[in-house]
C-alpha cells in the first residue's frame, strides 16, 4: 500500500505505487493512472455501478485531476451479441412484409360480399360482358336452323312425294299396248305436277298423261316421272315385238322356231299366261328356273306365285328357247 505522509497543516498525500505520483488522501485511488485502476477493477469482477458511485463520491470530495469513466471496449462477444439480434429483427420484418402481408391482403379479397364480383380490366380490350343464354333475343336461332336450305315448293303443289303404279313391265304382241302409268301423291289428297320423259323414245314414248307407247324397235327404256320440287320415280319398259324392224330385236328363235314371248310381267299372284312355240309341229318341253316366282304346266301355262324374276326354258326339235318372267306385285 502507498505510504501516507504529512507535515504540519499540509494535506496528507499518498504516493502511487503504480505511477509514482503523489495524490491527496481524499482519493481512494491514484487519479493519474485512473484508467489502469478501472481495468484492474473490471478484471477483479467489480460492478460498474460501484465505480460510478465511487467516482461520484470522489467528485464530491475534491478536484478530479485526470480521467473519468469510459465505456466498455467492443469485444468480439459483445459485437456478436449486438449484431445477431439486429439481424433477427431485420429478417422478421422482411418475412412479414414480403410473405405474410400478401397472404393477408389476398384473404381480404377472397372475403368479398357474395353479391360483389371482382372486375378485371385489360387495356385495349372490350370490357362489355357477353350476354347469357337467358339474355339472348327471342328471335335468335341456332346456326343450323339459319343455314339449312328451305325446300322449294312450286305454287299449287302440296305433295311431299309420290309413287308410280308400276316399276317394270314388258310390251309385246300379246301384251296390251299402250300402257298408262298412274301417279299417287303423298300424303293422301295432296296435289302436284308431273313431267314425263323416256330415255330411249325409239323403244317407247310417254306423253304428258303417263301413257306409254312402244316405238320402232325392240329393247328397253326408262320412263322418268319428275315432280315440281325435283322428286323423281322411274319405271323400266321392255319392248319385244315380232314385227319390230330393228337389228336389236330380242326375239328368241333358232331358225324358224320362236316363242310368242321372250319377256313378260305378271301383276298379281295367280295371274296366268300361255306360252306358245311357232315354226314346229313337235311337242315342246317346258321348264322354269324358280318355282317360288312362277310355275309352268306341260302345255306352257305360266302361273305367278311370288315376287321376283325367273327364266322359262323351252326345248323342241333339239333346240332351246328362253323367256324371262317377271312377277311384280
Amino acid at each position: 500500500m502507498a505510504n501516507k505522509r504529512g507535515t504540519g497543516t499540509r494535506l496528507a498525500v499518498i504516493r502511487c505505487p503504480n505511477c509514482g505520483e503523489d495524490y491527496s488522501v481524499t482519493y481512494k485511488r491514484c487519479p493519474f493512472c485512473d484508467e489502469k485502476a478501472e481495468e484492474e477493477k473490471r478484471q477483479s469482477g467489480e460492478h460498474l455501478d460501484d465505480i460510478d458511485e465511487e467516482e461520484s463520491r470522489e467528485g464530491r470530495g475534491g478536484r478530479r485531476l485526470a480521467g473519468g469513466r469510459r465505456g466498455e471496449p467492443w469485444t468480439p462477444l459483445r459485437i456478436v451479441g449486438t449484431v445477431v439480434p439486429l439481424v433477427i429483427i431485420a429478417a422478421a420484418i422482411w418475412i412479414v412484409v414480403t410473405q405474410i402481408m400478401p397472404l393477408v391482403n389476398r384473404g381480404e379479397m377472397n372475403q368479398l360480399p357474395e353479391d360483389t364480383a371482382p372486375v378485371t380490366t385489360t387495356q385495349g380490350v372490350d370490357e362489355t360482358p357477353l350476354p347469357t343464354d337467358s339474355a339472348l333475343p327471342e328471335d335468335t336461332t341456332a346456326p343450323e336452323d339459319t343455314t339449312a336450305p328451305e325446300p322449294t315448293v312450286p305454287a299449287g303443289q302440296t305433295a311431299t312425294g309420290f309413287t308410280l303404279s308400276r316399276e317394270d313391265f314388258t310390251m309385246n304382241d300379246n301384251y296390251p299396248d299402250p300402257v298408262r302409268l298412274t301417279v299417287t301423291f303423298q300424303p293422301d289428297g295432296a296435289t302436284g305436277t308431273i313431267t314425263w320423259s323416256s330415255s330411249d323414245p325409239d323403244v317407247a314414248t310417254v306423253d304428258d298423261t303417263g301413257l306409254v307407247t312402244h316405238g320402232t324397235k325392240n329393247g328397253s327404256t326408262t320412263i322418268t316421272a319428275t315432280m315440281g320440287d325435283g322428286t323423281t320415280q322411274t319405271c323400266t319398259v321392255r319392248c319385244s315385238f315380232s314385227n319390230a324392224g330393228s337389228s336389236s330385236s330380242s326375239t328368241s328363235s333358232t331358225g324358224s322356231l320362236s316363242l310368242n314371248r321372250t319377256d313378260f310381267t305378271l301383276q298379281s299372284a295367280g295371274e296366268k299366261f300361255q306360252m306358245k312355240v311357232s315354226g314346229t309341229s313337235s311337242t315342246p318341253t317346258w321348264h322354269i328356273g324358280n318355282t317360288s316366282v312362277a310355275t309352268i304346266s306341260g302345255d306352257g301355262t305360266v302361273t305367278a306365285v311370288g315376287e321376283g324374276n325367273t327364266t322359262i326354258t323351252c326345248t323342241v326339235d333339239g333346240k332351246t328357247l328362253e323367256c324371262i318372267v317377271r312377277c311384280d306385285f
